[in-house]
């Protein structure tokens, strides 16, 4: 596979119309977020979505896990309608084509995972070339009559691509790599594109920043080589809550908008979704002040990786990991081609990056972010006084999450959505409260059953829903304590990491 550095960087979108609302092409970002209420509960629903709407939204995606509810989505898009609310919705489709057909025709927009969509061969791990296109095949075959009816209605498609769900078929082949994210949706667009359908959007999401970053850079690249050029939307699922949610996605939403590739966003966060929506608005408004230049942004490139993580020079000379320093000769960080240029001038020198508040200070982080997560840059300075405490927390948190430099335990969390049956929301802030203070130490907290487990696989240990506020605990990706009680988990995860060897005191 051929990989041009920089051609991704002129990458376009062509215009996609969800039902009132245009996304791709000359159209602003778009902002969504998604109900984490029964779908089968109309009144609840609906007023979320009113929630969520208000707030902002473009579009807002609702959980549809059997036929029931994805019926039930004609009822909720006809309050909504007579409410005043017409901006489309979208129907999140697990394992069942029938139900992504019962939904086609009653939202605006249906979602695909394509790692969970198709399985023909159960429990195998390792394909022959033969039962690989057997599996392609019949994942076109069952499209087929779902893309009659998107067309008939005008039904767009997001092919959803989550790291650590990944089908068995493509891991055999790509591994779970930034590379099998992308093929997998490869593979469906020219499913979609064989059949002349081209109301799609297509996503790449990860939990990890880095992946998250490289994998929707590749996406582009390929959709340029195969002349494709359908939206994308961005978002680091699995984000977590608070601060540490707000500044990984930042991050990665934001590194990919500042050079040009995304056209909808969905934070992901363990709050309230309408919470989700002003922060998406934050990361797209910072976005466009500090759109990177091209042609520098292309000499960059030829010099590091898009698409792996490699460390500048002068980390791996001296094995320092980066950290907030004074003292030294810094660049003024005010945009990305700041550092682009500082970095393309001394490629093998030490660089520090100064805040000297003439820009927020979140949109500093966002852009200095952007470089630890590409392996550049060797420190953090500020102009004429000190950070204060919550700074300094903030940029460990951003050093974190580029996985430069670990202080605190790692936490991992869902959204939750109609298919959570648990209160993720107080749990992970009880585990957070407990864990926080053991250094290395990654902790999943997932709302059920579907992608738990997969997007969990890289915790040392998980927290994942399996009954009305019942939930499994894991370690190392397997299941170790089975349908305990919420009110217990916290406890028996301690006791398990006890065991282990890995839960200290402070």
């Amino acid at each position: 596979m051929q990989t041009n550095r920089s051609s991704w960087l002129s990458f376009v979108s062509r215009p996609v119309q969800i039902g009132t609302v245009a996304f791709g092409g000359s159209n602003p970002v778009r902002l969504q977020s998604m109900c984490n209420t029964d779908t089968m509960n109309t009144e609840v629903t609906v007023n979320q979505c009113i929630q969520i709407f208000n707030a902002g939204a473009h579009l807002v995606r609702i959980t549809a896990r059997n036929i029931s509810e994805a019926k039930n989505l004609s009822k909720i898009r006809h309050q909504l309608n007579e409410a005043g609310y017409t901006r489309p919705l979208a129907a999140d489709i697990h394992f069942n084509p029938e139900i992504a057909s019962a939904a086609a025709s009653r939202v605006e927009k249906i979602r695909i995972n394509p790692g969970n969509f198709v399985h023909i061969f159960p429990g195998k791990t390792d394909y022959s070339e033969t039962e690989y296109q057997q599996e392609l095949d019949e994942a076109g075959r069952i499209l087929k009559p779902i893309i009659a009816i998107c067309k008939e209605h005008k039904t767009a498609v997001r092919i959803g691509i989550n790291h650590g769900s990944l089908s068995k078929r493509v891991l055999s082949k790509y591994g779970d790599t930034p590379k099998g994210m992308v093929e997998s949706a490869i593979e469906y667009i020219r499913l979609f594109a064989d059949e002349d359908f081209h109301n799609l959007l297509v996503s790449m999401k990860s939990s990890d920043v880095r992946t998250m970053i490289w994998a929707n850079r590749l996406l582009a690249q390929r959709m340029m080589e195969e002349s494709f050029n359908y939206p994308i939307h961005l978002g680091v699922t699995e984000a977590g809550a608070g601060e540490d949610g707000r500044i990984k996605s930042a991050i990665g939403i934001g590194s990919l908008l500042m050079d040009g590739i995304g056209d909808t966003v969905r934070v992901s966060l363990t709050e309230a979704p309408e919470k989700e929506i002003p922060v998406a608005a934050q990361i797209v408004d910072s976005s466009k002040k500090l759109i990177s230049d091209s042609r520098l942004s292309s000499k960059y490139f030829s010099k590091i990786s898009p698409y792996a993580f490699e460390l500048n020079a002068f980390e791996k000379r001296n094995n320092v990991a980066p950290d907030i320093v004074s003292g030294n000769a810094a660049v003024s960080i005010l945009h990305p081609d700041d550092i682009r240029k500082a970095f393309v001038k001394k490629p093998e020198s030490e660089l520090i990056f100064k805040y000297t508040g003439k820009s927020g200070f979140n949109e500093f982080l966002m852009v200095c972010g952007s470089a630890f997560a590409d392996g550049i840059g060797n420190g953090i300075s500020c102009a004429n006084r000190i950070f204060t405490n919550n700074e300094q927390r903030q940029i460990y948190m951003m050093l974190q999450s580029t996985r430069r430099k670990i202080s605190t335990a790692e936490f991992i969390s869902c959204p939750s959505c109609g298919r959570t049956e648990f209160d993720i929301e107080s749990l992970l802030n009880e585990v957070k409260s407990r864990f926080e203070h053991l250094k290395g130490i990654s902790i999943a907290v997932m709302g059920c059953i579907v992608n738990g487990p997969g997007e969990m696989r890289g915790a040392n240990y998980g927290i994942l829903g399996s009954a009305p506020n019942k939930v499994h605990l894991y370690y190392k990706g397997e299941s170790v304590r089975k349908n305990i009680d919420q009110k217990e988990a916290v406890d028996t995860l301690q006791k398990l990491m006890t065991e282990k060897g890995d839960f200290k005191n402070d």
